[in-house]
């Protein structure tokens, strides 16, 4: 189990704004429209949708991120309202939203179909949901591959299968049968930036998931064997050679409820 609260999650939460910004940008939001961020962590996408003039609402399980979320909303001067809960029992009334939102939060549900169904029941008729989902490919996810098989051999627990959402072949009928409509599938890229693959793979170490699994690891023993390991995919695909510079795939998808 990880806890989304635990260690340096604000460090992720910078790293991924520039993705939130654009979804934002893409979901057209007009100022008074009711919007929803699922997952929201630090609230990057509900400040930006803020900022865009809507009434928002951020929901989120961890609530130490609320408070940073809060916190950042005071600085901007922006308003926005800041919620605990879960994503598959929103504490929102049906019908609440005109937007709903998810960077990288819907794809963590551990039930995809009541995910989305809590998704449907927040829209109202018309509203459209922007959600967005990793594509499994490129240096991150390989780094992260490379992180999962290390642990998966010291706790002879093999890691936890990850349902397909960046597929529309998936994420279609899944929303199908929650009374959503796919309407599009808009592929990008997150530049990931740092001073060295090193010093990325050294900040990770504050990462939730990586909190999660490092007792397992160092009773291993293997925290160098693992260090290494992430850090050579990142060399090998590092496109800055005097600091690191990587792109992640992701899509966006954009549901619409008739």
């Amino acid at each position: 189990m990880v806890d989304w609260g635990a260690g340096r999650y604000e460090t992720t939460a910078a790293e991924l704004e520039p993705v939130a910004h654009a979804v934002v940008a893409q979901a057209r939001i007009a100022p008074g429209e009711d919007v929803v961020d699922l997952a929201c962590g630090t609230g990057n996408a509900a400040l930006a949708a803020a900022a865009a003039g809507a009434r928002v609402v951020g929901v989120d399980a961890a609530p130490r991120l609320l408070e940073v979320a809060r916190a950042r909303a005071t600085a901007g001067g922006l308003q926005a309202a800041f919620r605990e809960g879960d994503l598959l029992a929103v504490p929102l009334a049906d019908a609440t939203a005109d937007v709903v939102l998810s960077v990288f939060g819907v794809i963590f549900a551990s039930d995809p179909a009541r995910a989305l169904g809590e998704v449907a029941r927040l829209l109202r008729p018309g509203g459209r949901a922007l959600l967005t989902a990793w594509v499994p490919a490129g240096p991150i996810d390989g780094m992260l591959g490379a992180m999962g098989r290390i642990v998966a051999r010291v706790t002879g627990a093999p890691p936890p299968p990850r349902a397909p959402w960046s597929d529309p072949a998936f994420a279609g009928p899944l929303a199908a049968g929650a009374g959503l409509v796919l309407a599009s599938t808009t592929p990008a890229q997150l530049a990931i930036r740092a001073a060295s693959p090193e010093a990325y793979v050294s900040a990770g170490q504050e990462h939730p998931m990586a909190l999660a699994t490092r007792a397992a690891v160092q009773a291993a023993g293997v925290q160098d064997e693992l260090r290494e390991a992430m850090t050579a995919v990142l060399r090998a695909a590092n496109e800055d050679p005097r600091a690191l510079l990587v792109h992640s795939p992701y899509v966006v998808h954009e549901l619409r409820r008739g």
